[in-house]
């Protein structure tokens, strides 16, 4: 039984085939022969910055519960509006002065709290996720005529790290309060409210220590080999089970106390307590004392 194998010809043998961009056309190199055209699925028009690609481009971007409109609002752009005699342009002005007033009249204290939200998360460096989940509840919160007046930063706070946590981005209650000059009192009474509107639980991993250690190293300055370290003890403290009921950022501070005094970098702990905040240097000398009791380690601080 004979079998045969088909080849494919090259239409341009002596030479090479070339792209001519401008005409959508194949063309041989030797020949001049146009060998097919190209249809081009591009758009029509040409954009010369960013802002013509914004403002020819049929489609926005992605939605986003970040701004209040969702990115789904139609602009009027100035060009257009400009570009027609003098009656048309006037009331073409007219119609995007009502659309604007139309958009924004009854939901100025959503713009302003999604507005705090994102300068604000921008600031801690808050992925993108997190910061779409935080504005699910501010949307909720203004929905239901919560935070009003000076409530507003916390109950901003409050969601800010209600999405840390689901997201598991570690970020403390303290930090996101203090950052946003928010009363810890205020912030929790936020944080209780939110929880109720949620149903009365939030579905949420709880933080381990070890998930603030690349914090932590970044605060004290630690080397790649305390680093380390403090994973492994880290891994040790929650296998023995002695993070329950502890705050898991005050047990990273004790970790960290731990490994950078064997490693010869010492920390002190007051030093320690005031880079990390959200607890006193006590808090951390409480730890460290459990540690070092349960893990039979010994070290000379």
């Amino acid at each position: 039984m004979s079998s045969t194998t088909v080849k494919e010809q090259n239409p341009c043998q002596d030479g090479q085939l070339i792209y001519d961009e401008s005409r959508g056309e194949i063309i041989c190199s030797s020949t001049g022969e146009v060998i097919s055209n190209i249809i081009d699925v591009g758009p029509e028009w040409r954009e010369f910055s960013a802002e013509d690609r914004w403002l020819r481009s049929r489609n926005g971007g992605a939605r986003t519960n970040l701004v209040h409109d969702q990115g789904l609002t139609t602009y009027i752009s100035d060009r257009d509006v400009y570009k027609l005699d003098y009656a048309r342009r006037i009331e073409g002005l007219r119609l995007r002065r009502t659309q604007v007033k139309s958009r924004i009249s009854n939901k100025k204290r959503e713009i302003k709290a999604l507005q705090i939200l994102r300068r604000e998360g921008e600031k801690l460096h808050l992925p993108k996720r997190t910061l779409e989940t935080a504005a699910v509840l501010v949307r909720r919160i203004v929905s239901r005529k919560l935070g009003r007046g000076q409530m507003l930063n916390a109950y901003i706070a409050s969601s800010l790290f209600i999405a840390c946590r689901v997201t598991r981005v570690p970020r403390s209650f303290y930090e996101i309060s203090s950052h946003l000059g928010v009363e810890i009192e205020k912030a929790r009474y936020a944080y209780r409210k939110i929880v109720e509107i949620e149903g009365g639980k939030i579905s949420a991993k709880v933080y381990r220590p070890s998930d603030y250690i690349p914090k932590v190293c970044t605060m004290l300055k630690l080397s790649t080999g305390t680093e380390k370290l403090m994973y492994r003890l880290s891994k040790a403290v929650e296998k023995l089970g002695l993070t329950h009921g502890k705050s898991p950022l005050a047990i990273a501070a004790a970790v960290a106390y731990i490994a950078s005094g064997i490693m010869g970098e010492k920390r002190d702990q007051k030093k320690i307590a005031q880079s990390i905040g959200g607890f006193t240097d006590v808090a951390i000398r409480n730890r460290y004392r459990e540690l070092i009791k349960e893990l039979y380690i010994e070290v000379s601080l």
